[in-house]
């Protein structure tokens, strides 16, 4: 087989652009903003459109997985030129693009019995998925099998994590993703929690009802799991996203400089798929660790 390919679904909000440069193809999922039409996210709608109809019209978008069929025009070409597939999705536990993916590859297997086709839940999603996805690239890059990698992936999913505080809970609450996050208050929409995404689950990492000190909160929760797990965070690549430009951002980046040594990338900017269910505002921080701390 001539060498590998690396997939992602479109949840991990990486970038088309960015993508391309690494050598990573994704396969986006469907945004829909008057819930009849369904649009592949950038490719077909632009999150500046998606945003706007978010914040000046007070829309609910709507989103939808990628197809088996999706994924199967994704990986025919690869595996037509001779090349094994590793992809990774979006954890499964918000999402069915794993099971699409995995339907994909059994039927793929039979037209193409001498390729690999791995298949990873990443337990992850947005940003972190991003850093995972560039670190699976490096590691390419730098010669390391498809196995190797594969291997990479089941250790640092277990490690990586999402600090982020919700822009708004009326977005989950439509979208049916409120979860255990409905246990905090009874005067749901008026606050806004701190959701840690660790393991492919959702938890609760504290509770607060304005930005500023949501964000101060979202640097305590994860100076904390590192004074906690006692890890080293230059072990690790981190950035911040947010679902749209705020004025503070600076501000929250260099809060978290501040006191965690991490080796931090450009913050991005969260996209349709994530933010259909968080609400505009949403503003996290994400983190992996690098693939030389695991010995590879």
């Amino acid at each position: 087989m001539a060498g590998y390919q690396i997939f992602s679904d479109g949840a991990c909000d990486i970038g088309f652009e960015k993508a391309k440069e690494l050598d990573i193809q994704l396969i986006p999922f469907y945004v829909s903003i008057d819930h009849e039409n369904y649009h592949k996210e950038i490719l077909e709608i632009s999150l500046d459109e998606y945003y706007r109809y978010m914040t000046e019209e007070k829309g609910y978008p709507k989103t939808s997985l990628p197809s088996i069929q999706d994924y199967i025009d994704a990986f025919r070409p690869a595996l037509e030129a001779g090349k094994d597939i590793l992809c990774i999705t979006m954890t499964r536990t918000l999402t069915a693009s794993l099971e699409s993916a995995m339907t994909a590859k059994s039927m793929l297997e039979e037209e193409f019995p001498q390729a690999k086709i791995v298949i990873i839940n990443s337990w992850l999603a947005t940003g972190a998925q991003a850093l995972l996805l560039m670190e699976m690239a490096r590691m390419q890059k730098n010669g390391k099998s498809m196995e190797e990698v594969a291997a990479y992936v089941e250790k640092a999913k277990e490690d990586a994590r999402i600090n982020f505080m919700v822009g708004d809970l009326s977005y989950l609450e439509i979208g049916g993703r409120v979860g255990k996050v409905a246990t905090l208050s009874g005067s749901l929409l008026k606050i806004k929690p701190i959701i840690i995404l660790k393991g492919g689950e959702i938890g609760v990492g504290g509770v607060c009802r304005s930005r500023k000190k949501g964000l101060s909160q979202i640097v305590d929760v994860t100076v904390k799991h590192f004074k906690e797990s006692g890890e080293n965070p230059a072990d690790y690549i981190a950035t911040a996203g947010t679902t749209n430009i705020w004025d503070d951002m600076a501000d929250f980046e260099a809060m978290l400089k501040e006191k965690i040594a991490m080796d931090y990338l450009p913050p991005f900017q969260i996209g349709a798929t994530i933010a259909t269910h968080t609400g505009p505002g949403t503003t996290g921080v994400c983190f992996v660790k690098k693939y030389e701390k695991y010995g590879f």
